[in-house]
């Protein structure tokens, strides 16, 4: 009973650290480091105390050995000697305290007396995987799957395998995997929501949506499953289907995963005022959650309360000062309300290697538009244009058409919004700014035809 309340309190105590630590205060981080300690040399005390027992034990055993059997089942037929037994023992006990390293070398000790005992090579591969060891961790799990006589094993081996693909990034390896365990364990809900991940991540979501409602069939209560449903019919923007899952994930957990999802389709809806409700909640649920505060501001900017905005990104920037997402709509919104000296005030602070990053090029380059320096503004869109990523050399393409505009050089800028377009089709801005072109030079059809793909309502599923 003692043993019990000990894991417990442990265990909570670990749990309040692990929500703590992360957004506390600098000044509060060597507390929580203190309390770690403290557990740890509890732990270390305790596991030292059950070693003693474990030797009186033995030595008890070897005065009187009628008192039990020499040796100790632990799995049908499959026999252990008592020296195996207690480290096997104590390796458990590490693990179960999350000490992985001290369990793995103990469950290495008990597989290289006893290669055969399926448990332990089990455990040793669970040690390495927690410790991020994967390929020594797929090498005994291999091993496992190969040996083993029972299916519930076998199943878990290969359950393993498909984990360790999914952290390696390989994701068609673990489709095969995890469509082995279903094979033998049909009931196995985990490996039906792997399965539907490993599609959605893959981005084939007609394919994942099936596993998501078979995971469902085993296990009503699943959440993350309603979720990723959601997130799949987002997708394909049928909206009814992602508030009926979002909902329903939101009933059975109040995670802010969820909560900030509910928050973003309201804000992709068009629904201002309902996004911001949700990011309120988020906030009630969860204090540091910094996308909170960039989401309110946005959604007050949309709104058009401009003030609020930026009271908003300042509250954020207060208590996340390095925030990139944070900082990023600061300087946009400085610039979009033409405040260009607030603007450079923001960017002149922020780290040198940010600056260099896509997005971070692209509001520079709008930013010396603004303030006349043209020469510099098309260098740095020149520097987009040279990136690989479509999506990035578009933005290039656009950000010097914005500059070539202001340079009253329309023909030119023409053909950079073109070839924005033609590179992000669904982007809207360059099609706008041509348009713009088109008025400037008196060929107004050209700005209707523009301007008409812009308008033309999407049909919503």
């Amino acid at each position: 009973m003692f043993h019990q309340q000990w894991l417990q309190l442990v265990q909570n105590a670990l749990d309040e650290i692990k929500s703590q630590y992360p957004h506390c205060p600098a000044a509060e981080r060597a507390k929580w480091r203190n309390r770690l300690q403290q557990i740890k040399k509890s732990c270390d005390h305790m596991l030292e105390s059950w070693a003693f027992i474990e030797e009186q034990i033995a030595h008890l055993l070897s005065e009187h050995p009628d008192l039990v059997s020499d040796e100790k089942e632990l799995e049908e037929e499959f026999w252990l000697n008592e020296s195996v037994v207690r480290q096997f023992r104590q390796g458990q006990g590490y693990y179960g305290l999350t000490m992985f390293k001290e369990a793995k070398h103990l469950f290495q000790q008990v597989v290289e007396e006893e290669p055969e005992f399926l448990l332990g090579r089990v455990y040793l591969g669970l040690s390495q995987f927690q410790e991020n060891h994967l390929d020594e961790a797929r090498h005994h799990f291999h091993i496992v799957s190969e040996t083993a006589s029972h299916d519930v094993f076998i199943g878990f081996a290969h359950h393993m395998l498909g984990c360790i693909a999914v952290k390696q990034g390989e994701d068609r390896r673990a489709i095969k995997q995890f469509g082995k365990v279903v094979a033998l364990l049909p009931d196995h809900s985990d490996a039906w929501f792997n399965l539907g991940a490993c599609h959605y991540r893959l981005e084939e979501y007609h394919e994942a949506i099936p596993y998501f409602y078979h995971a469902l069939s085993l296990n009503e209560d699943d959440w993350e499953s309603m979720y990723y449903l959601s997130s799949c019919y987002r997708h394909y923007q049928e909206w009814g289907s992602v508030s009926f899952w979002r909902f329903a994930s939101y009933e059975k957990t109040n995670h802010p995963r969820v909560i900030e999802s509910i928050a973003h389709d309201y804000e992709e809806m068009g629904q201002p005022e309902l996004a911001i409700h949700w990011y309120q909640r988020l906030l009630d649920r969860d204090s540091g959650h910094s996308a909170a505060y960039h989401g309110i501001a946005w959604n007050l900017w949309v709104l058009n309360q401009v003030d609020q905005a930026f009271l908003w990104i300042k509250k954020g920037l207060t208590l996340f000062p390095k925030n990139a997402d944070l900082l990023f709509t600061y300087v946009w919104m400085s610039i979009a309300t033409g405040d260009t000296r607030r603007a450079k005030m923001a960017m002149d602070m922020l780290p040198a290697d940010l600056t260099k990053q896509p997005l971070w090029l692209a509001i520079r380059s709008r930013l010396s538009t603004q303030m006349g320096e043209f020469e510099k503004a098309t260098g740095m869109a020149e520097q987009l244009i040279k990136q690989e990523n479509p999506s990035i050399k578009a933005m290039g393409y656009y950000q010097k058409g914005r500059t070539l505009l202001e340079m009253g050089k329309v023909r030119e800028a023409i053909h950079h919004f073109r070839q924005a377009h033609q590179l992000a089709s669904q982007w809207k801005d360059p099609l706008f700014f041509e348009g713009v072109c088109h008025m400037i030079e008196g060929r107004p059809d050209s700005t209707r035809n523009c301007w008409g793909q812009i308008c033309v309502p999407s049909l919503i599923g």
